[in-house]
């Protein structure tokens, strides 16, 4: 540890000239402002782990998400603040009682005509609400890597997927530009699931090869990859018109210090800065301006998979709790760049309830908890590991709980894996005791707490905590259902206070986005939903930059 500390110090110090020069040489105009956006330049934007799929139905991970919402659209999008606007629509119509919803499609669309060099096969055709259909009936299909489960709020949905139907009786065609969906219920965030990922708009003629060329509609289009870089040109033929950018790449560089490295250098637009000298860029006079920094609408996690013997037990759960310092792993270990979290909705988000007291770090209680489980200081309690996916941060969380789990008495191993690997067997049940996060991906309660938690999301969707409670689901279901917001917020408040008191989870902390950009960087904006809904159409460079 301390030789990785003395080589990032190094490494600063080593590229603080570098660092003036380029900095300051290329873009310290303050009339940037006032410039006129320019076409041209290469955006390169690293990752830490490499995407998974960029079909959209298929994708569960937020490097894919970020990759695939360039190259594709939706009927509607987020815009930088999380509010809902048209994309592939002209705009919207609701019912008076809220279950139709008719969308008007655009008819200047065209989907990609060539990507990795070669001819599509749809032929750059324009978009119709066939597709639409299409795209909704691929992704319900019976298919156990398809995720769906979200999209059952639309009637004849759930059965077409468990095969009962032929057809989805609430998705309808109107005419060539016009496309209906009908709901079981009325469901106030239902045009937010129609930004998500998954329900990004596919040519049929092309979806067999989705997940090795991905062919939409968006502003840039599918060029391969290039080693571990994932690079997309611009779309020329856009509706909106082409992006500023010529070019976006995605490299895979999983250590952060060479990440750092790189972006200094010049080699990389941004990057996320490494908590060992994130004081020094936030207090750095030339650094320090182009610092975008927000809290996000995430939670950071440790999961307890409740079919499974010792998790099965309330007590030890509650115990466990109680165990973790929180507060001095934020402090500590993130050097304060994140929230405590006592439950699991962040704050800004509907039903946020300040007074939550959660499981403060308390070692007698925990010491009491652990008696009350029958493990009274431990004796008696089976093996237990903490499995997360490899990651500096994580790493030294990992290893921060399990001297916290020690002065209880409880013994745990730790096993860092590659996030997929980790993911497998999350998914599949394989392991009980798991770090991982989750930021929404629609700007609503629901997205956290019927996502992780409703029982219908076990093993079809993210409940992977197995949390199983007819009681939980019902506060839930009318939740989901409510029209009046004031009433939706308060049953989401006694859901979350439910799901704490049971502690199916130790809710670690909430994230902050600390994102560092070069200063040509013109047009970045990011909000409470994180980087993956981040347009990188909006994006231009200085002149300076365009190398």
């Amino acid at each position: 540890m301390w030789r990785q500390t003395i080589l990032l110090f190094i490494i600063f110090l080593c590229l603080v000239s570098l660092t003036y020069y380029f900095f300051s040489n290329k873009s310290q105009d303050l009339s940037y402002a006032k410039q006129e956006p320019t076409y041209g330049g290469v955006y390169r934007r690293a990752f830490a782990d490499s995407f998974i799929t960029l079909d959209p139905a298929r994708i569960k991970d937020s490097n894919s998400h970020e990759v695939a919402r360039q190259i594709f659209d939706g009927l509607v999008c987020f815009d930088g603040k999380g509010a809902i606007v048209p994309a592939l629509c002209e705009d919207w119509t609701i019912s008076e009682d809220k279950l139709t919803y008719v969308f008007r499609i655009r008819n200047n669309v065209k989907f990609h005509s060539n990507v990795c060099g070669r001819p599509t096969k749809n032929g750059g055709r324009q978009l119709t609400a066939l597709d639409v259909v299409y795209t909704f009936k691929r992704l319900l299909a019976p298919n156990d890597n398809f995720q769906n489960a979200l999209y059952w709020v639309i009637k004849g949905a759930k059965d077409f997927t468990e095969q009962k139907n032929n057809d989805i009786t609430g998705i309808r065609i109107l005419d060539e530009q016009r496309v209906e969906f009908t709901l079981n219920s009325p469901f106030s965030p239902f045009v937010s699931l129609l930004a998500m990922c998954n329900a990004f708009i596919v040519p049929h003629e092309d979806a067999d090869e989705l997940d090795i060329c991905p062919v939409g509609t968006g502003p840039f289009y599918w060029m391969g990859k290039n080693g571990d870089t994932l690079c997309l040109n611009a779309n020329n033929e856009y509706y909106q018109g082409r992006p500023w950018l010529d070019r976006i790449e995605f490299p895979v560089i999983t250590d952060e210090n060479r990440r750092f490295s790189d972006f200094m250098a010049g080699q990389l637009s941004q990057v996320d800065v490494p908590d060992s000298i994130y004081k020094r860029v936030k207090q750095d006079a030339i650094l320090s301006p182009n610092l975008v920094e927000t809290n996000l609408w995430g939670i950071n996690y440790l999961g307890f998979n409740l079919n499974e013997k010792p998790f099965d037990n309330l007590a030890l759960r509650k115990a466990l709790n109680y165990a973790v310092d929180r507060e001095n792993i934020v402090k500590l270990v993130l050097n304060g760049r994140a929230q405590v979290a006592k439950g699991i909705l962040p704050p800004g988000i509907s039903g946020y309830n300040e007074e939550l007291v959660g499981y403060e770090y308390d070692i007698e209680k925990a010491k009491k908890y652990l008696e009350e489980a029958g493990y009274p200081n431990g004796k008696g309690l089976p093996q237990i590991t903490l499995k997360y996916n490899k990651d500096p941060i994580h790493t030294r969380t990992a290893e921060f709980i399990q001297a916290n789990f020690r002065d209880i008495g409880v013994e745990c191993k730790l096993k860092g894996l590659e996030f997929g690997e980790h993911l497998a067997d999350i998914e599949s049940g394989k392991t009980s005791f798991f770090r991982m996060g989750w930021t929404v991906d629609y700007p609503d309660p629901d997205a956290l707490l019927h996502t992780m938690f409703h029982s219908s999301n076990i093993k079809v969707a993210y409940n992977f905590t197995r949390f199983n409670n007819a009681e939980f689901d019902k506060i839930l279901d009318l939740a989901r259902f409510e029209t009046e917001q004031d009433e939706r917020a308060k049953l989401y408040k006694k859901a979350e206070k439910y799901v704490v008191e049971e502690a199916p989870c130790i809710f670690m902390y909430f994230y902050t986005l600390n994102v560092l950009l070069k200063p040509q960087v013109r047009g970045f904006s990011i909000g409470p939903m994180g980087e993956s809904v981040v347009e990188y159409r909006h994006l231009w460079l200085t002149s300076a930059s365009q190398e």
